[in-house]
């Protein structure tokens, strides 16, 4: 009745307690996710457990009436597997006794009306599609009674496209930037992707199926997700690509920082978070018409002096002899009227001068935007970054970069974000270097018949006569 692909088999075989299959279309999730319920309900006599999808058309097409599979729908499905399918009530009846409820989002009040029940297992189709507030509470329902020997474990299947993508790529893929705050217990060993592609789908002519998808037109971001299998959200502000052609793009993977310190003018950018935000710092290479960002930090709840000492630290060990200017957020140098001093003057007690920029929306979109579209020369943007690893490099900003959407009642402006400190950050340096960096104005200079005349005395009648040989000649 059902035989695993290989990336099934992995899926179903999978201890984790939390584990995402995360791919383009045509890879099969759907199936390979309702059949692990299937076999844990089968194998776990008297439990229950669920299925999500966001709407409730989308449950009906995916998991109530299916095409791709011989019998074709889940009542049928059930009576293969010796038991019955209740439609009134979207359960499925298994003969140990197990259940497993079919349900939909929808809204918030949907998302609640099944956390009073207790399940095995929960199991979320198109996990991005549903936003990560209800995941968060559906999760919730997810445990067992004592002595059961049973582990309860969240299942999940989604291509890259839609509202809770940042949030999986956050916990189950990158697995940084966590909150410890607001989740104190997460564990990354507990967060697992298996990568699932219409190409690990034996039962599927994945070459003709994805230039099918290839030929339909679809938009940037839609094409991505279905047929790459990328993450480009439809809101995105910055066009930003870590790759192009198999060669690294606006991502550097490989560089030699001690060389480039050495050989190039540098420069660091600072914003300064207030909690809950961090506090951010990038280190920068001006190397004539491109800038490399190659070192960040961040700092939470850190004074200022802590940090000033800290960022001589870095250059210290970056190897760092003069830094040609640090342009910071022009509000920390504001005096409230009850400080003596302000931030930007704490920083410079310590060591650490800065340079205030302009605090503008619009100017941090359209510097970051021409930075990131313009070349410096074929197949080299004018500004890369380098990221070799989660704390190697400006892993932050190569994060935080493809998160920034523009503001819907000011569409040309960068919209508030939780992470957009390294990218106001950055546009700080683009909009008061590209200003510093202008050329002053020549002196003019005359022509040689232009210059005035030289004499030790006044002539009559000589005033707008030229002799052959002038004594300044």
């Amino acid at each position: 009745m059902y035989t695993p692909t290989p990336k099934g088999e992995e899926f179903h075989n999978s201890q984790t307690k939390n584990l995402i299959a995360k791919g383009n279309r045509g890879g099969g999730k759907s199936i390979i996710l309702r059949f692990d319920a299937h076999l844990r309900a089968l194998t776990n006599p008297g439990a229950n457990l669920v299925l999500v999808r966001n709407t409730y058309g989308e449950l009906q097409k995916s998991h109530v009436y299916f095409q791709g599979l011989p019998w074709g729908s889940l009542k049928a499905e059930m009576q293969l597997l010796g038991g019955y399918f209740n439609k009134g009530e979207y359960i499925c009846f298994y003969p140990n006794g197990s259940k497993l409820f079919l349900t939909y989002v929808g809204d918030e009040k949907a998302a609640t009306r099944l956390l009073s029940a207790e399940f095995l297992a929960a199991y979320f189709d198109e996990l991005s599609t549903i936003p990560w507030d209800y995941f968060n509470m559906m999760c919730a329902s997810v445990r067992v009674p004592k002595g059961r020997g049973w582990k309860p474990v969240v299942r999940a299947a989604t291509n890259p496209l839609g509202q809770s993508t940042p949030e999986i790529f956050q916990f189950f893929i990158d697995k940084d930037e966590i909150d410890y705050e607001i989740y104190p217990d997460y564990n990354p060993d507990d967060w697992q992707c298996i990568i699932i592609n219409a190409q690990d789908n034996t039962y599927i002519d994945s070459d003709e199926y994805l230039k099918d998808l290839k030929n339909r037109n679809l938009p940037e971001h839609v094409r991505k997700a279905w047929i790459e299998g990328e993450y480009v959200d439809e809101s995105a502000l910055f066009s930003f690509s870590p790759t192009k052609d198999d060669k690294p793009y606006h991502v550097l993977r490989e560089l030699d920082i001690k060389r480039l310190v050495k050989n190039a003018r540098i420069f660091r950018v600072y914003d300064h978070g207030y909690k809950p935000d961090p506090a951010y710092c990038a280190w920068i290479a001006h190397l004539g018409n491109r800038y490399i960002v190659f070192h960040e930090k961040t700092w939470y709840e850190t004074i200022v002096s802590d940090i000033a000492e800290e960022i001589k630290e870095i250059d210290k060990e970056l190897g760092i002899e003069r830094v040609v200017a640090c342009y910071c957020d022009p509000v920390i140098d504001i005096k409230t009227g009850q400080d003596i001093r302000t931030i930007k003057d704490i920083f410079e007690d310590h060591g650490v001068p800065m340079d205030c920029s302009i605090n503008n929306r619009e100017q941090f979109a359209s510097a970051v935007h021409t930075a990131l579209a313009e070349e410096a020369s074929p197949g080299v943007p004018r500004i890369q970054i380098y990221n070799n690893g989660p704390r190697i490099g400006c892993p932050y900003l190569v994060k935080a970069i493809p998160l920034q959407k523009f503001n819907p009642k000011r569409p040309l402006a960068l919209a508030d974000h939780k992470h957009d400190h390294p990218v106001v950050s950055i546009a700080y340096f683009l909009i008061s270097h590209s200003a510093d960096e202008r050329r002053p104005v020549l002196e003019k200079k005359y022509q040689r018949w232009m210059k005035p005349t030289i004499r030790d005395k006044w002539i009559l009648g000589k005033t707008n006569v030229r002799s052959k040989r002038e004594p300044w000649q």
